[in-house]
């Protein structure tokens, strides 16, 4: 029998967990005890690395192929193990452990909630849990997410008047796959989800449970979910010229909105007919993936802190905005969404948690990627991704990459031997004023130095050239201009 978290839901290792064995792996075969420093850094690496990101556990004493393996440790040698242990965290850091038993062999887990604040290894060293990798943080990185700290912790307030009992059982229920007592629901969310605190004994809910379940979210939250306005025409108009013609409040716990959000598209984002072949057949203006992606992103990652605004969606009749509360978490930048570098911080990470172990969200810090991918497979402009005043944007636009028009203006390059990528660029900078940018390259799916050189080759064959000299903006010359 396979293990995962010390609990009878699997979870896959990742985010979240970390399997760790007694024993290496040898180059000709076999495995060899690991030393007891060498079990102690691993441990305490993954431990930190969590701490600094949503949490997590570390399960001592599987095998590489997930099996148990027998402890180790005698009682004195475990107190001694823990008491190294402690020492590697500057501050220290709140470590439970348990042991669960399975096939008559028992293993050893070790949790950690998010902390409050950032958890080094002496000598100062500091690691970010991302999509199941420890990824060291440079000075700069550790001193970004010192001064951003404070946000993430909206989400775990406990709220003194709250009880289980104001959570929506059904959709407990749908979390775990099956209905569960509230006495089974406290065990669960209290760990390894950290949802729930005690006061006095009385189990009491954090902010983030209350978002996901609860079944009177008006109580907890005065905006909760979102709003969806369609418009007429590509501009917002008032007085006399009024333009929106329908407003929706999808208001609602997390996890109730997002089971709704297929029926949400189906009813109010439009389709248009398209010809294949010698065929027609209906097909969404927007990506469904992406366009559920885009919300369950703003869902997960909005800033709850802020209730004066609910998440806005505004269809106008040539793009879709997302606008979320909240500018960009963390040390996170447009750039990283952008080049889909996989970086991760989350707002607000137990809520993130959850979402990822239902398979709601992807793998962590992949949910741009998907959005970038599904806009690219169906021919239309990369995702826009602004930041303004407090507020985060994202913009789809529904106009393919490549109408008639541009096909037709492609003509004017075709003496030209041009790659797939580069034909894409130019169609891209068409629709952007003859301008790109070398991140603009990379948006369309390539690397840094895959844009390099084919932009090299752009300028060379006399299509592109740099507005400002060692300047990553090109302009586009079209033939007959200079």
């Amino acid at each position: 029998m396979k293990v995962g978290l010390s609990l009878s839901k699997e979870i896959k290792p990742g985010q979240f967990w970390q399997p760790i064995s007694f024993f290496r792996p040898q180059r000709k075969g076999g495995y060899k005890k690991k030393s007891l420093k060498e079990i102690l850094e691993e441990t305490a690496c993954s431990l930190a690395a969590m701490a600094n990101a949503g949490g997590g556990e570390v399960t001592l004493g599987l095998s590489p192929a997930g099996e148990p393996e027998e402890i180790l440790f005698t009682q004195r040698s475990w107190q001694i193990f823990l008491s190294h242990l402690n020492n590697f965290f500057s501050p220290p850091l709140n470590i439970k452990a348990t042991f669960p038993e399975t096939e008559g062999k028992k293993f050893i887990c070790l949790s950690v909630d998010p902390s409050p604040e950032i958890i080094c290894l002496r000598p100062g060293k500091a690691f970010l849990r991302v999509d199941g990798r420890n990824i060291p943080l440079s000075q700069a990185k550790i001193k970004t997410l010192k001064e951003t700290r404070l946000e993430t912790w909206h989400e775990r307030e406990v709220l003194t008047k709250s009880s289980l009992a104001d959570l929506d059982e059904s959709l407990l229920a749908q979390f775990w796959g099956k209905s569960l007592s509230l006495a089974e629901a406290e065990k669960i969310l209290y760990r390894p989800y950290g949802l729930i605190a005690y006061h006095h004994g009385t189990p009491l809910l954090t902010r983030a449970a209350l978002y996901l379940w609860a079944k009177d979210p008006w109580r907890w939250h005065a905006r909760p979910g979102l709003e969806f306005i369609r418009l007429e025409g590509s501009t917002k108009e008032e007085g006399p010229n009024y333009n929106i013609k329908e407003r929706i409040r999808l208001e609602a716990p997390i996890l109730r909105i997002i089971a709704e959000l297929n029926d949400f598209i189906d009813q109010h984002i439009q389709e248009r007919v398209i010809r294949q072949d010698l065929f027609f057949k209906e097909k969404f203006v927007y990506p469904v993936a992406a366009l559920k992606e885009v919300i369950i992103n703003a869902l997960a990652h909005r800033d709850y802190s802020l209730e004066g605004r609910a998440i806005e969606v505004y269809m106008y009749d040539d793009r879709l905005e997302v606008l979320s509360p909240g500018g960009l978490p963390g040390f996170l930048k447009i750039d990283h969404l952008q080049e889909r570098k996989g970086m991760h911080y989350a707002r607000n990470p137990l809520i993130v948690r959850v979402l990822t172990d239902m398979g709601i969200m992807h793998s962590v810090g992949q949910g741009f990627s998907t959005i970038f991918k599904e806009m690219q497979k169906n021919g239309l402009n990369p995702p826009e991704i602004k930041v303004s005043g407090n507020c985060f944007q994202v913009v789809l636009r529904n106009a393919p990459l490549m109408d008639e028009s541009t096909l037709l203006w492609l003509k004017n390059f075709k003496t030209h031997l041009l790659n797939s990528r580069q034909i894409r660029i130019l169609a891209y900078a068409r629709a952007h004023g003859l301008i790109f940018s070398s991140a603009d390259y990379q948006k369309l799916g390539v690397d840094r130095d895959t844009a390099y050189v084919e932009i090299k080759e752009l300028i060379n064959k006399g299509i592109v050239k740099q507005l400002k000299r060692h300047g990553k903006i090109y302009q586009i010359i079209e033939p007959g201009r200079t």
